[in-house]
C-alpha cells in the first residue's frame, strides 16, 4: 500500500510532516490510505533525505521500504521501545514525534483492517 502510494505521490506536492498530522488529526475518519499516503509525501521531509523507492510491482526491497516495514510492524506488535529507536535511528528529533504520529495511526488502521 505504502509503494502505491509513493508511486501515486510522485507527481503530487510534497506535504508538510506537521501540517499532515494537523489535519489528519482532525480527521476521525481517515483511513489507512489516507495515512499511507501522508507517509509517503512527508517521509522524505522526516529523514532529510529523499527516501528510496521500488515500484509497486519491484520483487526487491530497499532499505527505506525495509525500515519502515519494520516500524509498522513494531507498531502494530505495540512495541513502543522499538518503534522508538527505529525513528530515533533515522529522524531528527523534532521531527520525531510527527512521524511515529503517522507511522501509528496507519498502524491502527491496517490492524483495524
Amino acid at each position: 500500500m505504502i509503494r502505491q502510494r509513493a508511486d501515486a505521490s510522485r507527481s503530487a506536492a510534497r506535504l508538510d510532516l506537521f501540517k499532515a498530522c494537523a489535519v489528519l488529526s482532525l480527521r476521525e475518519e481517515a483511513s489507512a490510505y489516507d495515512f499511507a499516503d501522508a507517509v509517503a509525501r512527508t517521509l522524505g521531509q522526516a529523514l532529510e533525505r529523499a527516501p528510496e523507492w521500488h515500484g509497486p510491482e519491484a520483487g526487491s526491497i530497499t532499505f527505506d521500504e525495509t525500515w519502515l516495514l519494520r516500524l509498522v510492524e513494531r507498531s502494530i506488535a505495540c512495541d513502543s521501545a522499538s518503534v522508538a529507536f527505529l525513528i530515533s535511528s533515522r529522524v531528527p528529533r523534532g521531527k520525531r514525534a510527527s512521524l511515529a504520529y503517522l507511522v501509528n495511526g496507519l498502524a491502527a488502521r491496517v490492524e483495524a483492517a
